[in-house]
């Protein structure tokens, strides 16, 4: 009698099996610096997943970028009807020498160093998942595609297009970004819109006649604190207010002022209101004679859950309790590749890598090695489960 789903439970020995050598992979590639741009990192990282992935009969193509190195793309093909992405990314946003600082370790079942939970566990779990699932004989998908990009921490500007163009191939996409805890999951992320907003002053000598200035930084000042209030209109959007800069001169009334502007939120519609709610900010003014501009660059789009998502959602939660996981699905803030796959009509379950924190700070970066196994079960059970359905 063929096996009935789930399937998880097979899997968690056999990956437990091969954790000593996962564990050996990952020291490899966390001990690489691969800050978004640090090209040959990338590229000798993107060579071992190569290597690794060959290992595993997949066709691999590396395709090379001028500032961020090679994104990767592996291919196999199977008996089945769906094809399934899963996708990771290799670099971090730690500048060159981070490795120096804090190697790859191992202490008391916590593992460190610059990449370890985002996202080379990830990576190198969802590559180890699909090894017992093939070594299991396990062919009912009609592709399997991986793909690792390399500039996904600066918002995927190099290999956004891989993605949209790899999109249209695919049913289901899973993304290996780290957990926060052992039962997370994520089934929708915040899309983000950048803005730069400009004030023109007028320029006068700060001690001679300052009043034939009109300073471009108090009328700034006015327009931040309204950006500001905006919290209290817009709830659960956020208004994040960076890189404050203006002419520098201690003398003169400064006649140029600017700020960037990140807008977060769960919703297109909540992007356009705060995108309208700025722009009656900019067309308003405190100090006389001062001219504004507002510009507008969207960046991902918010991973809202649709129907297919939470069918991914329900199949993984089926999958982890015979691993003894209640797996919750929940909203997060931060953007991901996910967003780029949902934008393009890609059912995509997020969340699914091994469980650690700390990212983003070098002295805190984690991994919890126990959670490799189960984790990894978690997926290979997932991918089973979906092709059988």
């Amino acid at each position: 009698m063929p096996q009935t789903a789930p399937f998880a439970q097979i899997y968690l020995p056999k990956l437990q099996a091969y954790q000593e050598e996962y564990l050996q992979r990952l020291a490899t590639l966390v001990n690489i610096d691969s800050g978004t741009g640090q090209i040959e990192g990338i590229n000798q990282i993107m060579s071992h997943l190569q290597q690794w992935l060959t290992e595993l009969d997949f066709a691999v193509e590396l395709c090379p970028t001028t500032d961020f190195g090679s994104n990767l793309v592996a291919r196999r093909f199977g008996k089945g009807h769906l094809r399934i992405l899963i996708m990771g990314h290799v670099d971090t946003v730690y500048a060159a020498g981070a490795v120096r600082e804090q190697p790859f370790s191992i202490k008391d079942g916590v593992a460190s160093g610059p990449g370890v939970i985002d996202m080379k566990s990830g990576d190198i779990m969802g590559i180890y998942a699909l090894r017992v699932l093939l070594e299991s004989n396990f062919d009912q998908y009609k592709e399997l595609v991986v793909v690792f990009n390399n500039d996904e921490e600066v918002g995927s500007p190099g290999s956004r297009q891989l993605v949209r163009d790899l999109a249209q191939q695919l049913d289901y996409a899973l993304v290996l970004e780290p957990a926060g805890n052992i039962n997370s999951l994520t089934h929708s992320r915040k899309g983000t819109d950048k803005y730069v907003l400009e004030v023109s002053g007028v320029a006068a000598h700060s001690g001679v006649e300052p009043y034939k200035g009109r300073s471009a930084v108090v009328e700034l000042a006015h327009k931040i604190l309204a950006i500001q209030n905006l919290h209290s209109i817009f709830p659960g959007v956020t208004f994040n207010i960076t890189r404050l800069s203006s002419t520098e001169p201690l003398n003169i009334v400064p006649d140029v002022a600017r700020c960037n502007i990140s807008v977060r939120s769960f919703s297109k519609k909540g992007l356009d209101a705060a995108a309208a709610a700025l722009e009656t900010i900019v067309a308003s003014g405190s100090v006389p004679d001062t001219h504004i501009t507002l510009t507008r660059t969207p960046g991902r789009s918010p991973y809202e859950p649709t129907e297919g998502i939470l069918r991914l959602v329900s199949l993984a939660q089926q999958e982890g309790e015979v691993l003894g996981l209640h797996l919750k699905a929940e909203p997060k803030g931060g953007v991901s590749d996910a967003n780029i796959l949902v934008e393009a009509g890609v059912p995509t379950l997020d969340t699914l890598g091994p469980v650690g924190g700390g990212m983003h700070n070098l002295s805190r970066e984690h991994l919890r090695v126990d959670s490799i196994a189960v984790r990894g079960a978690l997926l290979a059970g997932l991918i089973q489960h979906l092709c059988q359905r």
